[in-house]
């Protein structure tokens, strides 16, 4: 076997290796011969996973996220060993002095993890570097005495296995001891003259092994020994290639300049022949050039860069988020909508980690109460009912939905405790997501890597301590580690003509046309890096140690060589990836100052366009022009559907539907009448509407609490505050929970400052006005009927009342509950008669049977400001502002017949957009300032009540629906 070795060649692709081996002997040359070609290009690592297999040293891989939890059991160790020595304890340390600080010590106790890792890192770099721990009586650098006593007290070995004198495995093997057992196994070998089939003729070194680091001179001699050739590929080609470079303004165009050079023919040019290679070195993601690839009927390169983002690779730490106390809803949500598979077939529903009638079910109670509550157990008893009625041919699938929710169930209602995280908790939890993982996962492809994190997770947490808790960062840190970056599902192999590479140094062996995609910085990797008396301590046992500028110096020649090994060289550069510029790359500057060119010599994407043809190093496409197309900028106030859509009538109505129509019909069609809505976990609540409802609710437990039926309604005397702070504490969880999670106290304590306050407030000035509260969150339906164009058309309008009183005549007074940040929206719309939510409550009492209050006669109404704790009524022993009472029958008036307005032009198939229509009457553009739109709505609202009609402003910009109105993403 002949082998090509390149410090950075780890990667390389045997194949065109081989390939070029197979050309060579076939055109007469002998195999293995000076002029043969190599069977494998290896680096570092493929050298070593080479000779480990032929010495019989191989052992199952390792994850670093064991060998990170073994060296921090190791540190722990060492600490607690000499803490125990120098209280007087019998145990002594097998290292060192225990009068020295042991290095890590301070930070361990501070970030275990990240000490720990940074710690085995050192050590194996001083391994790879050559280094021989001295005896203990050696005094060191700091860093390197706490290396050595990790180095006296570790035993090298899987799991399982044991050490010279019987002591067990305790740190498992890393490249750098496998690098270092190689040697000692052919040093071993060497010493007692054995000859051991290595079956390795000849290697091809790229770098002479005097300028390579740590033991490779040293195995490179041994190999000699062992009797492989080793002989230098010499200095490889000087010229620089036939160099094209092309500057484009962004990614996509820089995407199509790619992807019509990969997509055209060649012309008559001899350094296109068939046995010259075509390679594509993709040094930056290839995502937007796929695409265009695909766009033209060609494969995708693929090169897309990992992330930790992948759906798969987030379920392990999702999972454990939502097992950890305080709960937190939106991450118990997101994990209830997780999908991690795509469906069997091309239009079915993703596949999630929890069946979809669970997933609907518990989202559902999420979005009306954010938290563990009766919402959350009501829908656990549906899925129950459910699961007891099916048919027999369904009964066995709904029993496993069924036994999921219960799982997630078990989750939340027990959650670790935050200051309690014990590794064998942890795993304990750890079996419902693997139940859950094998449930979905087909055999093959992400959930199985999602598996092996579990796996992984579950072997680090049994290395760990188990009575010592593990905090949230160091739980974190070590998902991090265990999880990894997760492969994107668009990095798929597609067969092509062409090879693909990520780095210059896996270019082809045998150069030919080279397509460069997205030159940018070169990345290199970080020495270690070491002060002058580590590295002169180093040195002085055993190691060597090159420069960095030395270690970097090997990359950037092993990029130029094979960079100039190509005949051609075309450079694709994006100008913006990302709205960032990329940063230079180096190679590329080297490589044009070679060819005598500069950045002003490269080429723009149109001056690759000569007439009807573009060309590019002796490519060609014929191209055309597009007819050049005028845009309209006539406004969008409505859209027409071009016939009738009485279907669209609605049959149920409440106010919150009433006041969208009247907003904006586009957005109503689209919410209400075809059901189109933000996904349920879109629609959890949060900031002022959670808190709303989460005192709305306070308020009604308290007047259940207070409710004596003798008196007719609650009594007068206002709860005491401690109370009102009680039913506040006891309701968060289950309607406000994200109030509970870290971080959130001062806002948590904000709140509920506010809210007794407030509540005693409205209790006490209730009770000063001589109002007993009869009621809270009064449902009511009731039939209107609605005077339309195409006839009357009945609808049931319903909703519920937040707060029902009455004076001690019987008289009613209706009061909204808001929790809002102004103290001055909702005084307007009562001093204007545009409170027509409370107009809807008036008209609900008085159509209800046996009801004091009437059409002559209706109830009183006003606004309770929860957050700022004031009235808004014309009540003066609730309100000082001696406010004008509100024409209560006149805004429901307006109400309805705008309502009837709206349905009409809907019926008729016009759909207006409210924020369009508002827009143009108002003649402002979408982008106004907002004293200028403030403006400009204040001024259309007058003109709509002198006209006896109503405008609600609509807010679409912050909506849903507003990209599909043009005011935003892309307008």
């Amino acid at each position: 076997m002949e082998i090509e070795f390149g410090w950075t060649a780890d990667g390389a692709d045997w194949a065109s290796a081989s390939a070029q081996r197979a050309r060579s002997t076939s055109t007469g040359g002998p195999a293995g011969g000076d002029d043969g070609a190599p069977d494998a290009r290896l680096g570092p690592r493929g050298l070593v996973a080479l000779l480990q297999g032929r010495l019989a040293l191989t052992h199952p891989p390792v994850e670093q996220a064991v060998r990170i939890a073994q060296t921090m059991r190791l540190v722990g160790e060492i600490i607690a060993e000499r803490k125990g020595a120098g209280a007087g304890g019998d145990q002594r340390s097998a290292t060192r002095d225990d009068t020295e600080e042991f290095w890590p010590e301070r930070s361990f106790a501070v970030d275990p993890w990240s000490t720990a890792a940074h710690l085995l890192r050192l050590r194996d770099a001083s391994i790879e570097a050559g280094w021989r721990a001295p005896d203990p009586v050696h005094q060191l650098p700091a860093r390197l005495a706490a290396v050595m006593d990790l180095e006296h007290r570790a035993v090298v070995g899987m799991p399982g296995t044991s050490g010279d004198g019987g002591r067990p495995a305790s740190l498992s093997p890393g490249p750098a001891d496998d690098l270092r057992d190689v040697i000692i196994t052919l040093t071993e070998l060497d010493s007692l003259g054995a000859s051991w089939p290595l079956g390795i003729d000849t290697i091809t070194l790229a770098e002479y092994p005097t300028a390579l680091p740590g033991l490779w001179p040293r195995l490179f001699e041994l190999l000699d020994a062992a009797g492989v050739r080793l002989r230098h590929a010499g200095t490889g080609p000087q010229q620089a290639p036939d160099l094209e470079v092309v500057q484009c303004l962004d990614e996509w165009s820089a995407a199509d300049v790619a992807a019509r050079f990969l997509s055209a023919s060649a012309g008559p040019d001899p350094t296109e022949s068939d046995q010259v290679p075509l390679s594509v070195l993709a040094t930056t993601d290839t995502t937007v050039l796929d695409r265009a690839l695909h766009r033209r009927g060609m494969p995708a390169l693929g090169a897309v860069d990992p992330s930790t983002d992948r759906a798969h690779h987030q379920v392990l730490g999702l999972f454990l988020d939502v097992a950890t106390a305080p709960v937190d809803v939106h991450q118990l949500a997101a994990l209830l909508d997780l999908r991690v598979l795509p469906g069997m077939h091309r239009d079915d529903e993703p596949i999630g980690l929890v069946p979809a009638s669970v997933r609907r079910e518990l989202l559902r109670a999420l979005t009306r109460e954010p938290g563990i509550g009766p919402a959350w157990r009501d829908a656990l008893a549906r899925l129950e009912e459910k699961a007891a009625s099916a048919p027999a041919e369904t009964r066995d699938r709904e029993r496993r939905a069924l036994e999921a929710a219960r799982g997630i169930d078990r989750l939340v209602s027990d959650p670790l405790p935050a200051d309690g995280l014990l590794p064998g908790a942890v795993a304990d939890r750890l079996g419902l997501l693997t139940e859950r993982l094998r449930a979905v996962a087909r055999g093959e492809g992400d959930l199985l890597t999602s598996l092996g994190q579990v796996t992984a997770l579950r072997e680090v947490l049994g290395m760990l301590e188990p009575g010592v808790p593990l905090t949230r960062r160091t739980l974190q840190q070590v998902i991090d580690a265990c999880g990894g970056a997760g492969r994107s599902p668009l990095a798929r192999a597609e067969v092509a003509p062409w090879a693909v590479t990520t780095r210059p140094a896996q270019l082809h062996a045998e150069g030919g046309t080279v397509l460069w995609w997205g030159p940018a910085e070169d990345a290199l990797p970080s020495p270690m890096l070491w002060d002058p008396d580590e590295v002169q301590t180093l040195e002085e046992f055993g190691a060597r140690l090159l420069p960095p500028a030395q270690e970097s110096a090997l990359h950037v020649g092993a990029a130029l060589r094979a960079l100039r090994g190509a005949s051609r060289l075309i450079a694709v550069l994006p100008g913006r990836r990302l709205e960032t510029a990329p940063s230079p790359s180096g190679l590329l500057t080297h490589l044009e100052a070679a060819a005598g060119r500069s950045a002003k010599d490269r080429h723009s994407p149109a001056q690759l366009v000569h007439g009807t043809t573009w060309s590019l190093a002796g490519r060609s496409l014929p191209v055309r022009a597009p007819e050049l197309q005028e845009l309209t900028t006539q406004q969008l106030t409505s859209r027409s559907a071009g016939h009738r859509l009485d279907h669209l009538l609605p049959e149920r109505m409440s106010f919150t539907q009433a006041q969208a129509l009247l907003e904006c019909p586009h957005r109503w069609v689209l919410e209400y009448a075809l059901g189109i809505r933000p996904a349920q976990v879109a629609s959890l609540p949060t900031g002022p509407r959670m808190i709303g409802t989460l005192v709305h609710a306070v308020v009604e437990t308290l007047v259940d609490e207070r409710m004596e039926p003798g008196l007719g309604g609650a009594s007068l005397e206002p709860p005491d505050p401690r109370r009102i702070g009680e039913v506040f504490d006891a309701l968060v969880p289950q309607l406000a929970s994200e109030l509970d999670l870290p971080g959130r106290a001062f806002e948590r304590t904000e709140v509920r400052d506010r809210a007794v306050r407030s509540l005693r407030e409205l209790f006490a000035g209730l009770a000063d006005a001589g109002l007993r509260v009869t009621g809270t969150e009064s449902g009511f339906s009731r039939p209107l009927t609605l005077q339309l164009a195409g006839g009357p058309h009945e609808v049931v309008f319903g909703g519920s009342r937040d707060l029902d009183a009455q004076d001690a005549d019987g008289h009613p007074t209706v009061i909204d509950l808001k929790w809002s940040f102004s103290r001055t929206r909702y005084g307007d719309l009562f001093d204007t008669g545009e409170a027509i939510q409370l107009a809807s409550y008036a008209w609900s009492l008085a159509e209800a049977p046996d009801s004091p209050a009437g059409a002559d006669h209706p109830a009183d109404v006003g606004y309770f400001l929860l957050r700022s704790g004031e009235f808004v009524s014309a009540n003066p022993s609730l309100d000082t502002h001696r406010r004008v009472p509100m024409d209560v029958p006149d805004a429901w008036r307006r109400l309805v017949e705008g309502v009837q307005m709206r349905l009409d032009e809907i019926a008729g198939g016009t759909v207006a957009l409210g924020c369009r229509q508002l827009l143009e009457a108002a003649d402002i553009p979408a982008d106004a300032e907002y004293r200028a739109r403030q403006k400009a709505v204040a001024t259309q609202r007058d003109l709509a009540r002198a006209e006896g009609g109503i405008l609600v402003e609509d807010h679409c910009a912050r909506g849903d629906y507003a990209q599909l109105c043009l005011l935003t993403g892309g307008n």
